[in-house]
């Protein structure tokens, strides 16, 4: 069974990119067929896996517009295989486009749920990497996924902005879009786990949240190396797998994938 995973938070800058490329790379270590999703028009997700989301095409952009002038949306053609073996269903900037125009399609929610369906067979996990917000297209990836993974810095408007998305996963729940979506978990990120507002971060979440939701173990701390693996086109894995990052990061595949087969 393929699991399909929303990595998502509508705050910007909290890791969503790098946490989906790295755990992208992550599960491809483990054994497991990965396709990657970048379902934001700024093309993060592309770029960071080594592509110029410009010079691409076809790319997720065309299977959804296809579906919105009413035809069949086939992303077969849009995927692409990276370095590090994981796939990719990269974005471009007129990704932007066709959130307007979903809002006068039939089933406007369903889109890339629909266009997923040909893919997962070919699949152990689908990642699907979010913009930061809470429009229609966060709202397809979360009518698509199994379970959702919220990425949330360390700080404390971060911290409160998880009850937003997690708020728009129960409305998802509760609108019958997809009454089974599961918060996988809360992963704490970009922290500088010495300092007393790191760790005061890390109570609040768990106290907040911890009886309802997991919180990943392993804390995914501040490191300039995420930022260079990323101009290298490179998830951290690849980059520097002796680091902190790298070991962080396959603890979490490690969990989600024990989970998947506990499921």
């Amino acid at each position: 069974m393929t699991r399909t995973i929303a990595i998502a938070m509508q705050k910007g800058g909290v890791g969503k990119t790098t946490t989906t490329i790295n755990l992208a790379a992550a599960l491809t270590k483990l054994g497991q067929r990965v396709l990657a999703v970048d379902l934001d028009a700024q093309g993060n997700l592309t770029q960071h896996a080594g592509f110029d989301p410009e010079q691409l095409s076809p790319t997720v952009y065309d299977s959804l517009r296809a579906e919105v002038d009413g035809f069949e949306g086939d992303a077969i053609d849009a995927i692409y295989e990276t370095e590090e073996k994981f796939h990719l269903l990269p974005s471009q900037p007129e990704l932007s486009l066709v959130e307007v125009a979903l809002i006068n399609t039939l089933s406007r929610e369903r889109v890339l749920d629909n266009i997923l369906q040909n893919i997962r067979p070919h699949y152990d996990f689908i990642l699907i990497d979010c913009s930061p917000s809470l429009g229609l297209l966060v709202i397809n990836a979360l009518t698509a996924a199994d379970s959702v993974i919220v990425p949330v810095q360390t700080d404390y408007l971060a911290a409160r902005g998880a009850f937003m998305i997690l708020s728009s996963i129960e409305t998802v729940r509760r609108k019958k879009l997809n009454p089974q979506l599961a918060v996988e978990g809360i992963l704490l990120t970009m922290a500088d786990t010495r300092t007393l507002l790191a760790q005061d971060i890390q109570r609040e979440v768990n106290a907040q949240y911890g009886d309802g939701v997991q919180i990943f173990k392993p804390v995914i701390r501040r490191s300039v190396r995420f930022g260079e693996s990323a101009a290298a086109g490179q998830s951290i894995l690849a980059y520097d797998p002796k680091s902190a990052g790298a070991k962080a990061y396959l603890e979490v595949a490690e969990s989600i994938l024990e989970g998947k087969n506990h499921g």
